[in-house]
């Protein structure tokens, strides 16, 4: 006789078929993320829809009521327009649900097709709202200039959620003709960011490719912008002389506020910086290898600020603050320490603008105090948005009992349940234990096993017997280092759950570990700083190159030294341009409206003993 634990629950699993709608509906709800969110166009940019309706309700229930009094199809134009409001206000799921109600045929088809390809963009099918829009196309000969303007720059969105970057702003620049005015501006700023997306290899290949000027002037622009984003002098020369070469292009009329406001930027320089570390003491080491990380990236493009050194170990840091301002500084980086950035946030006035290397304990700002930190929040965060982009939301937590593991546990477990997900179970265990209790345990196998027990008590009989793991979770969140890794990823496997998506921190990867020690961290998904998943840069070379250190567990303040060095030119540019982002080491950065730098890291996964990227979006 041979029974599992399917077997024991055939019965009441027959009583359960009904949630498989349910299940399906729940799906939609997958929203785009992170650092490039893709959703259906606002409700200012004009849609078919929009352009013919005259129902005059905006609330979706009114509708959707108003409809089913309806017979037949004599409903869907009000249908229509409740699916319409649903994508203007990202709901995908709800608009789903009212796109699937419609009745068949309707009058105009293609509005229906319009709303079903921004429902395919804002659920990342490309492929499908690209051929949805090409039968629109088809059955338009003649569209008028606000239908050719809404079609291009949906299609220009299907485009970059499919990551095809180039095509995104190719859409975009053929259309550009058609508008004039404020609106031109916003145009603008949309086709740089499709492009900023790309590499400055690749957008000077694809210029020297191009076969209309109108494109061949963009590339060139966004290609100066990548190529010199870390060098500001260089990057206005560029500027200045795309500027003579493409004076009659239609961006040179218009540019992006990124490269508008840079002369502005590089005439307001800092003339002297005060860089404030721990260089001796307990933090020492840190200390050092964010100043070698500033110092390379200084040389390497031959800063021309003077650079004042200051120990902060040495004296009060409010004293050492106003003594750096007394002898000419007009910028300070650093401190590092938490407590020092909290003490600076609380003095009435500071005597100088201040970038500092870490976060209040607090939360606590002020306008002339700029807040840079490598802060593992920032990465529980994304983490929990990229488990529920990619439509999970049932997770097991499994951490170390320490205060690292209980920190980043609540900030999972906070941003996770106001997104909407469910915290099925959570443990943690001890360094150097024996994980196959825990993780037995956690997954319910122990109970399945219990169960075969008792069933085989009951019968009299001895069968052969598979065990089963709990089925109400989606993903595993594993916070642990790379040797605890390397002992719960194979249990996890070996109890059942070598199905199930297993998510983790920058934690879990040891820069440039050999094969043989992440071929059991196989599966795991990550997210980690550029700088360690080797994306191109030649200070980063040079650092290591010099720093052996530069190679191990300091590798994060060695990047935040060449990042800070790198944004601190763009700081007021970050402050007053929307959404600019600097492409770092320690990722793609952007200031909020607290002053604070926000980190958007890179992904990746082990396969096969290797590290495998996935490439950042960098304009978003």
């Amino acid at each position: 006789m041979h029974t599992n634990d399917d077997s024991i629950q055939q019965r009441s699993d027959g009583h359960m078929q009904w949630v498989l709608h349910l299940g399906t509906l729940l799906l939609l709800t997958t929203l785009i993320g992170c650092s490039s969110s893709i959703s259906p166009p606002s409700a200012s940019e004009p849609t078919t829809a929009q352009i013919t309706t005259t129902i005059d309700s905006n609330n979706i229930d009114d509708l959707i009521t108003r409809a089913e009094r309806r017979s037949g199809t004599d409903g869907n134009p009000l249908r229509l327009r409740a699916a319409e409001i649903a994508l203007d206000n990202s709901d995908l799921a709800r608009a789903q649900l009212i796109i699937d109600s419609i009745i068949l045929p309707v009058k105009d088809q293609t509005q229906l097709q319009i709303l079903q390809a921004r429902l395919s963009i804002g659920m990342r099918d490309a492929s499908r709202a690209l051929a949805l829009l090409r039968d629109v196309v088809a059955n338009d000969s003649q569209p008028s200039e606000a239908t050719q303007l809404m079609l291009a720059r949906l299609r220009s969105q299907a485009y970059l959620a499919g990551r095809s970057y180039l095509a995104s702003a190719r859409e975009l620049i053929y259309v550009d003709h058609l508008i004039n005015g404020r609106e031109r501006a916003e145009h603008h700023e949309r086709i740089f960011a499709a492009l900023l997306n790309l590499s400055a290899r690749r957008l000077k290949s694809h210029a020297e490719e191009a076969i209309t000027s109108g494109l061949r002037g963009w590339l060139s622009l966004a290609s100066l912008s990548r190529e010199y984003e870390n060098d500001p002098m260089r990057q206005l020369q560029a500027l200045e002389n795309w500027g003579r070469v493409w004076r009659h292009h239609p961006a040179a009329s218009q540019l992006p506020k990124g490269l508008a406001t840079l002369s502005q930027l590089v005439a307001n320089q800092p003339r002297v910086i005060a860089v404030m570390l721990p260089l001796s003491g307990e933090h020492a080491t840190t200390g050092r290898a964010v100043l070698d990380g500033i110092l390379a990236t200084h040389f390497a493009v031959n800063g021309p600020a003077r650079i004042n050194v200051v120990d902060t170990a040495t004296g009060d840091i409010r004293q050492l603050v106003a003594n750096a301002a007394r002898e000419g500084a007009e910028l300070i980086i650093g401190p590092l320490l938490r407590e020092h950035v909290t003490t600076l946030a609380q003095m009435d006035n500071l005597p100088a603008p201040v970038l500092a290397l870490n976060r209040t304990s607090d939360n606590s700002g002020r306008p002339d105090l700029y807040q840079f930190g490598l802060a593992p929040e920032d990465e529980m965060r994304q983490i929990a948005h990229r488990a529920w982009q990619e439509g999970h939301r049932n997770v097991v937590v499994i951490s170390p009992a320490s205060s690292w593991g209980e920190r980043n546990t609540s900030t999972f477990t906070d941003q996770w349940l106001e997104l909407g997900g469910n915290l099925v179970a959570s443990s943690k265990f001890e360094d150097s234990q024996d994980y196959s209790g825990l993780i037995k345990n956690l997954l319910k196998v122990d109970q399945s096993e219990q169960r075969a027990t008792e069933l085989r008590r009951i019968t009299g009989e001895r069968f052969q017997f598979t065990p089963r793991r709990r089925q109400d979770l989606d993903f595993v969140l594993l916070l642990a280092n790379p040797s605890q890794s390397r002992s719960i990823n194979p249990t996890l496997a070996f109890f059942y759950a070598e199905d199930i998506p297993v998510y983790s921190s920058s934690h879990v990867y040891q820069y440039a570990d050999s094969r043989i020690n992440v071929l059991d961290l196989n599966g795991i998904r990550f997210c980690d700083i550029p700088w360690k998943l080797n994306v191109s840069d030649p200070v980063r070379d040079a650092i290591e190159s010099q720093w052996e250190s530069a190679k191990g567990p300091l590798t994060p303040f060695y990047a935040l030294g060449v990042d800070v060095y790198r944004i601190y030119p763009r700081l007021q540019q970050m402050k007053e341009v929307a959404n600019q982002r600097v492409a770092g080491t320690t990722g793609v950065l952007r200031l909020n409206q607290n002053n604070a730098i926000e980190r958007t890291l890179m992904w990746a996964r082990f396969r096969d003993g290797k590290v495998i990227p996935t490439s950042i979006v960098f304009g978003g």
